[in-house]
């Protein structure tokens, strides 16, 4: 019997005003804008969208992840509301985001409980313990 094949999900989410920050998502919506400072929100929306998905810089900040390796970056969801009565610029754009990042594919070696797996990377052929949250699910790798 072969191991079970599972991905992780991990959902990220966030949000920030129009400044530059320590965050690289942030950031990548704060160039869109600054690139094209007189559009509206919902065409800032799909230049952001546009860029996240085919840009070289956005798709390597999108899938680093400090926990897994990220095979790819699905469900890329923007939100930028302009508040033109806002004196400071920086106040003008409040940006919302949510992406999820699909892990490369793990074999699952064991459930611990509700919200710990273990499992055996091909990658680094090493097994790891992984603590569940409300931001990563354990999902079966169909490929």
């Amino acid at each position: 019997m072969q191991p079970l094949s599972i991905v992780f999900k991990i959902i990220n989410i966030g949000n920030g005003k129009f400044l530059t920050t320590k965050n690289e998502v942030s950031n990548l919506i704060v160039d869109v804008i600054n690139r094209n400072p007189s559009q509206p929100s919902n065409i800032l929306r799909q230049l952001t969208i546009k860029e996240f998905q085919e840009a070289p810089a956005a798709q390597k900040v999108l899938t680093s992840n400090e926990n897994f390796f990220i095979q790819k970056v699905s469900d890329v969801e923007i939100a930028i509301t302009y508040l033109p009565k806002e004196k400071d610029l920086t106040d003008q754009f409040y940006t919302q985001w949510r992406f999820i990042q699909v892990s490369e594919p793990y074999k699952l070696v064991q459930y611990l409980d509700e919200d710990k797996v273990v499992v055996y990377s091909d990658r680094t052929k090493v097994i790891h313990t992984i603590k569940l949250d409300k931001t990563i699910s354990v999902v079966v790798n169909e490929d």
